[in-house]
């Protein structure tokens, strides 16, 4: 059913859908990324038909499986900032990560979960159609960072344990997000986090498609009365969210060079980017800039219009 409709919809014969899924984990193209922790990560790049049936697969039939409230990765309206607000009133903070997170999806948990899934959402899967979705979604075998279907299949495979843990932290009391493979657990009195990690091993386990692991190396306890980064958001002691002094100190960096014309393009464009976020997190930052540098120059910046010479201003 699947493949006829994507043939139909896509006016690409059956043949050559079969043809593309059975050389899939060879379409890609390899490449390593600098981490902010140090090291490098495999970046595995699908090719353009190949991706394009992924965001076809995910908009068809991922995206009418369920996904929990607590994920705050990879959905419209979320994000990391809305991800550190629900944070942002506690006190206390434990970050916790999973090891290797794409890749610890397995082809056949990936199939399997997306044929049960379909069938209690009322899709009739051929197995044809399965082969066909684990071909296309997974590489060698496992989910990859890369591929734009990735972050849609892992939300709704961890619905379960979002659930669960989402249902155990409400009745102490506390807050739990989940942005990818970052979880965060906070609460507002000491003492009340004690004992988090071992439910969060206790309902990993107990779902049958997870296979993770936490990364201890990247534990963390965070508190009020120290900096508490929430997916790259400083939760401050006041209880109020920011991007931190190093930030700060890059855009002004950043826009003094604009300003004084040596900048390239790419530092351009990410400065903008920059900015935008700096200023959907913490929008008073914006008027210490304005302060700075004069409104005319910063409502350029916000517009992009970078073509319009800053010397006629």
């Amino acid at each position: 059913m699947l493949i006829e409709l994507l043939s139909r919809t896509a006016k690409i014969p059956e043949s050559k859908l079969l043809s593309l899924a059975e050389s899939a984990s060879r379409r890609y193209k390899i490449y390593t990324i600098p981490k902010r922790t140090g090291g490098e990560r495999i970046i595995e790049h699908p090719s353009r038909e190949l991706k394009a049936i992924q965001r076809w697969i995910v908009r068809a039939l991922i995206n009418r499986f369920p996904v929990h409230e607590s994920a705050t990765a990879y959905r419209k309206g979320t994000g990391i900032r809305a991800n550190a607000e629900r944070h942002r009133k506690t006190k206390f903070t434990n970050r916790f990560d999973f090891s290797n997170f794409f890749p610890s999806f397995s082809q056949a948990r990936v199939v399997q979960y997306i044929g049960e899934q379909a069938t209690s959402v009322g899709i009739e899967l051929s197995e044809r159609d399965l082969e066909f979705i684990g071909n296309i979604v997974c590489r060698n075998g496992k989910l990859t960072i890369g591929a734009p279907s990735s972050p849609a299949i892992t939300n709704t495979m961890m619905f379960e344990f979002d659930r669960r843990m989402h249902e155990v932290c409400h009745a102490k009391g506390l807050v739990y997000t989940r942005y990818a493979d970052d979880l965060f657990v906070s609460s507002f009195e000491p003492g009340q986090l004690d004992g988090i990690e071992k439910v969060i091993i206790e309902n990993k386990r107990v779902v049958p498609h997870l296979w993770l692991k936490l990364n201890h190396e990247k534990t963390a306890y965070l508190s009020k009365k120290y900096r508490r980064v929430v997916t790259g958001i400083v939760v401050t002691p006041q209880h109020t969210l920011s991007i931190g002094r190093e930030r700060k100190r890059e855009i002004k960096a950043l826009i003094h060079r604009w300003v004084n014309q040596d900048i390239d393009a790419t530092s351009l464009f990410y400065l903008r980017g920059l900015f935008s976020f700096a200023i959907d997190i913490e929008p008073d930052f914006e008027l210490r800039l304005i302060e700075k540098y004069g409104k005319k120059q910063i409502d350029l910046l916000r517009s992009g219009a970078f073509d319009i010479p800053l010397a006629m201003f």
